[in-house]
């Protein structure tokens, strides 16, 4: 293991040149072939081969046993009290789960290979979800993709995938709802929940597809309500989306879809009475109702106005609209899409008698709407099927990440402020991309894929308030093969060089601490130049083991900072590298039983972190070295029964507070659950979370709750 990671490393100083000769020497001979030959008559010859670096998460009821499939049943996302995807992959290798509240926690939670939300993309039918990130909002508020109507998740670890670009460079998340077709379906799932410390949790959820001659259409819906286990942190949810489907003449097809969420959540207070981990105070409630807990605030903190007192809460509304037209040509498939983004929140804050001993609990002092989404885009792909063995695959797409700014409604400056808080048009970025991917059979048992892409970004005068504007731009590069060494065996490496463009938030944050002096360098795009490998061995049709390494070489990692002066920046790290692996594997050890695990390795190194002054560490924050799942799936001798567990570890984990490195324990959660068919169309379970009511943090400064148990019921036909 050492020879190979010492091999990786050695090996980023020619990644680019390496990846840059593979794409011409294949680029050459696919030339001649696609001038010399036409396509086949159905244009398109059965791949021999998958790359293992994409995984699906398959939702059926029978399990599937393939290597580039990470095997989970319909049941998973029907496990526990599932809400939300980062709860489904949270047993998944190499990826991280950091929340601040078990339930209604709406901000950035889930990590790939130690690569945060701002560098995921996450699409719903190839329509990309991610908000503009601005003024409290999220890159990706997993609270608004509920588990409806989904046919499979496919997971894509690092950034080999040319097609996706800008901030693709830690993955992909791709949901794929479940078709209309000419036999209605229609499933209902709910599920309630309690503990010691959470008195409910309840989770609703309908659906509904049908077709009928050239219209089809799905429906869902949820509901999601939880009570407060963080002092004021209470959450509710609801969720309506609709989807349109129309046959068109020339066999093209036509879909509209809508979606329209609405959270409703309060602000957690801190109930601690002081929040310097180094004062006694910080261990002393000030509420002995709740747990010891750090709180949330306002975007952004300005003093008092912006610390929750009790009442501080949110109404977050988000409408999500597209159309996507798809054209068969001869052998060729053009597709065209487009979406536009709405989100608004209406923002109170209410006083608190310790804050201000001038003012009781609960008198308003703080009203705006914030409008932190009016993104749009859209954009076209070809793919192109030539002399049997090929597919060419080429698009571009635009972005116009925009935001409204906000309206203040009130502030009370009495109660206490930093500056003035004021109405605001917010901030516009554009962004291009182009690209073009070639898939070759190149044999019965290789598959290559070579891929080019290139991006620009541009954040404008207007949306900065600055006179010049920050302008990048990147050529990605891409080399993936998978070969199959024999019937059992096969071997995935994938070599590129990825950029990711600066969001929004990047920019006007890089612009605050550039006025305040913190730095005077401007800010750049990153470059990560990566390898990754990736082993799969079947043992039989079900079972199977799977080995992926990578590492990552980012020059000019972009990394925010907050101070506890309430200063903040956005600045360029030199360089950091990210290196490790994962085990993971499956099986039917006999017809009743299936076991499945993963162990996961991941380490981190920084070079020339301008703003980390004191060299309190040389690695990431929260980036657990080892992490690891064990779990099984008993059938029982009783009406389809199954009993099924899972053990989830995650190791120590670091980050700075106050000025100090500071230490997560390591921890161990156990969940289980029994589930029971009823008749042939419904089902119900019973299960309990974290069983051995184990107290630990995925954040520093904010408890998990103790042991969760609960019960389920679905019906679908």
């Amino acid at each position: 293991m050492k020879n190979l990671l010492n091999l990786f490393r050695k090996s980023e100083k020619f990644l680019s040149i390496a990846a840059f000769l593979l794409m011409i020497m294949v680029s050459i001979p696919a030339s001649v072939i696609f001038a010399g030959e036409p396509a086949s008559e159905t244009g398109q010859k059965e791949q021999p081969v998958k790359h293992l670096t994409l995984d699906e998460i398959v939702v059926t009821d029978e399990a599937a046993y393939e290597p580039s499939v990470t095997v989970v049943g319909e049941k998973t996302i029907d496990k526990g009290k599932n809400t939300t995807i980062p709860e489904v992959l949270k047993y998944e290798p190499e990826i991280d789960i950091n929340r601040k509240a078990l339930i209604g926690d709406t901000s950035d939670t889930l990590k790939i290979r130690g690569l945060s939300g701002n560098r995921i993309m996450l699409n719903i039918d190839g329509r990309p979800i991610n908000a503009a990130g601005v003024q409290g909002g999220y890159f990706i508020d997993w609270s608004t993709i509920p588990l409806d109507n989904i046919e499979r998740i496919e997971v894509m670890k690092g950034g080999s995938v040319v097609k996706y670009g800008h901030n693709a460079g830690g993955g992909v998340i791709n949901v794929i709802t479940k078709k209309p077709t000419e036999k209605p379906t229609f499933s209902f799932y709910s599920n309630y929940g309690a503990g010691e410390d959470i008195s409910y949790s309840q989770n609703y959820r309908i659906t509904h597809t049908y077709k009928i001659g050239p219209l089809g259409y799905s429906m869902a819906a949820s509901y999601q309500k939880a009570d407060e286990f963080l002092w004021n942190n209470d959450y509710e949810a609801q969720n309506y989306a609709t989807k349109l489907y129309l046959d068109m003449p020339a066999e093209a097809t036509l879909s509209l879809g809508a979606q329209y969420t609405d959270v409703d959540r309060g602000f957690a207070i801190q109930n601690r009475l002081s929040d310097n981990p180094d004062d006694p105070k910080f261990s002393v409630k000030r509420n002995p109702d709740y747990p010891l807990s750090l709180g949330e605030s306002f975007s952004p903190g300005q003093g008092n106005i912006t610390t929750p007192g009790p009442g501080a809460q949110w109404e977050k509304t988000k409408y999500l609209l597209d159309i996507a037209y798809k054209q068969p040509i001869k052998n060729a498939v053009l597709e065209l899409k487009a979406y536009k983004n709405r989100e608004q929140r209406d923002e109170k804050n209410y006083s608190a008698s310790w804050i201000n001993p001038a003012y009781p609990n609960g008198k308003l002092v703080f009203d705006r709407t914030v409008k932190p989404d009016k993104s749009y885009g859209g954009g076209g792909e070809l793919s192109l099927p030539f002399n049997k063995n090929h597919d060419l695959l080429a698009g571009i797409e635009g972005k116009v990440i925009a935001t409204g700014g906000q309206e203040v409604h009130y502030v009370d400056y009495k109660y206490g402020t930093r500056g003035a808080v004021t109405n605001s048009s917010g901030q516009t970025s554009h962004l291009w991309g182009g690209y073009v991917q070639d898939n070759w059979a190149a044999a019965e048992s290789l598959l290559l894929t070579l891929g080019v892409r290139y991006d620009t970004y541009k954040a404008t005068e207007e949306g900065l308030g600055v006179e010049k504007s920050i302008e990048e731009e990147g050529l990605s590069l891409s080399a993936t093969g998978t070969y199959k060494l024999a019937a059992s065996d096969t071997l995935t490496a994938s070599i590129y060089r990825k950029y990711l463009t600066p969001s929004p938030p990047d920019a006007w944050w890089w612009y605050e601490g550039y006025m305040n002096g913190l730095y005077t360098t401007p800010l750049k795009m990153e470059k990560n130049d990566a390898l990754e490998l990736a082993f799969n061995h079947d043992f039989s049709q079900k079972a199977y083991t799977r080995l992926s390494l990578y590492h990552y070489k980012i020059d000019d990692y972009i990394k925010r900072y907050s101070r506890p002066d309430r200063k903040r920046g956005c600045y360029n790290i030199d360089q950091v590298k990210l290196t490790g692996g994962s085990i993971d594997g499956a099986g039917e050890i006999m017809s009743w039983l299936t076991l499945r695990g993963n162990i996961t390795w991941q380490t981190s190194k920084k070079e020339g972190d301008i703003m980390d002054t004191a060299k309190l560490t040389d690695e990431l924050e929260y980036l657990p070295e080892w992490k690891g799942m064990a779990g099984f799936d008993l059938k029982l001798p009783y009406q389809g029964a199954t009993f099924s567990g899972r053990i989830r570890f995650v190791g120590e984990q670091e980050t700075i507070n106050n000025n100090k490195l500071r230490e997560l324990d390591s921890y161990t959660t156990t969940d289980i659950e029994l589930k029971i068919q009823v008749a042939k169309r419904g089902e119900i379970g019973l299960y309990a979370e974290n069983l051995f009511d184990k107290q630990y943090e995925e954040l520093f400064g904010y408890p998990m709750p103790g042991r969760i148990i609960g019960a389920s019921a679905k019906i679908g036909f």
